[in-house]
C-alpha cells in the first residue's frame, strides 16, 4: 500500500511572473502530479487532508497563490487570469501526467489554467467553477464582496493576540459544528504570521478583492465552465459558507451544465468538502478514479 509522508516539503515554483511557494507531498516513484489550488482566503495547507487520503498515489503540489500564504509578498497583479497563468506555467514544467484540483476560487483558476496549456490532462473542481448567482439590478461589486465574504475579510483585518484565540474563532465557526481535529487545527494555524501585537492571517485583503471582483463581474471568468468542452468532475457540498443550506452552487446551475459529472458530497459544507475526512476522502476518490482511468 503506497504511503505519503506526514509532513510536506516546502518548495518554490516558477509561476508566470515570479516565484511562488508551494507544499509538496511526495508520491510513490513515477506517480503523476496533482497541482492543488486553494480558495480565495486560503493557502496550500488546506490540501493536507486530501494529500493524506490520496496516500502517495500522486505527487501533490499545493500552490500558495499570489498574495496568500508564503506567496503573500508576491508583487502581483492578482486576478483569476493571472493565477491561471501561474498554474499553467507550473504544469508546463512538470513531466508526466498532471491533474489540477481546485477548491472554491481555485476551481476557476484551474479552468483558466486549462485554457492556457495542454500540459493539464484533467481538472477536478471542488464546490466552485460555476458562475456565482448575482442579485437582480445594479450591483455594487465591493458591497457584494463584503456581504458574501464579510466574516472572512474581518478575519484578514484582525490581529489575534495568540494562536489560541485564532483557533477558538475557527472552533466557533458554524461550518465546523462537528468539531476541529488536531490535524485540522494545525493546518488552520499554519495560516498565521507573527506581527507586532500578535498574529495576522497571511492573506492580503486587496488580493481577495481583486479576485472577488473578477469572480462576480468578469464575463470571461464567469463563462469559464461554459467554455469547457471536456466533461469535468465537479464535487458539490449541500451546504454553503455558513455551514447551512442552500449550497453555494444552486440546483438550477447544476442543471445548466449536464455535460459535466456532478457529485454531491453528503453532510459537507463549502469548507468541510475539502477540510473534513469525509470531504477530503471524496475528493481523493474522484482523483484516484481519474488516475486509474
Amino acid at each position: 500500500m503506497p504511503t505519503v509522508a506526514d509532513r510536506p516539503q516546502f518548495i518554490g515554483l516558477a509561476g508566470a511572473a515570479g516565484d511562488l511557494a508551494a507544499l509538496r507531498w511526495k508520491g510513490i516513484d513515477g506517480a503523476p502530479t496533482v497541482i492543488a489550488v486553494h480558495g480565495i482566503t486560503a493557502n496550500g495547507w488546506h490540501f493536507d487532508p486530501f494529500a493524506h487520503h490520496l496516500a502517495g498515489a500522486a505527487d501533490v503540489v499545493a500552490v500558495d497563490l499570489r498574495g496568500r500564504g508564503r506567496s503573500q509578498g508576491h508583487p502581483g497583479p492578482c486576478g483569476i487570469t493571472e493565477h491561471g497563468a501561474d498554474i499553467a506555467a507550473i504544469a508546463d514544467s512538470i513531466p508526466g501526467r498532471v491533474v489540477v484540483v481546485g477548491h472554491s476560487m481555485g476551481a476557476y483558476v484551474a479552468l483558466a489554467a486549462a485554457e492556457l496549456t495542454t500540459s493539464i490532462d484533467d481538472v477536478v473542481l471542488v464546490d466552485g467553477g460555476a458562475p456565482l448567482p448575482l442579485p437582480p439590478g445594479t450591483i455594487d461589486i465591493d458591497a457584494l464582496i463584503d456581504a458574501t465574504l464579510g466574516p472572512s475579510i474581518e478575519r484578514l483585518r484582525t490581529t489575534w493576540p495568540d494562536r489560541v484565540s485564532y483557533q477558538s474563532m475557527w472552533a466557533g465557526h458554524p461550518a465546523f459544528f462537528e468539531g476541529i481535529s488536531i490535524d485540522l487545527e494545525r493546518n488552520l494555524l499554519a495560516d498565521l504570521v507573527e506581527v507586532d501585537g500578535g498574529f495576522r492571517t497571511a492573506v492580503r485583503e486587496e488580493a481577495v478583492r481583486v479576485d472577488g471582483r473578477q469572480l462576480l463581474a468578469d464575463d470571461h471568468v464567469r463563462g469559464l465552465l461554459g467554455s469547457r468542452t471536456e466533461p469535468t468532475v465537479i464535487l458539490r457540498a449541500p451546504a454553503g459558507l455558513d455551514g447551512a443550506p442552500p449550497p453555494l452552487i444552486p440546483d438550477d446551475v447544476v442543471a445548466e451544465f449536464p455535460e459535466h459529472r456532478w457529485i454531491d458530497v453528503p453532510r459537507t459544507n463549502h469548507y468541510t468538502v475539502l477540510l473534513s475526512p469525509r470531504g477530503a476522502g471524496a475528493v481523493a476518490d474522484s482523483v484516484r478514479a481519474l488516475l486509474a482511468g
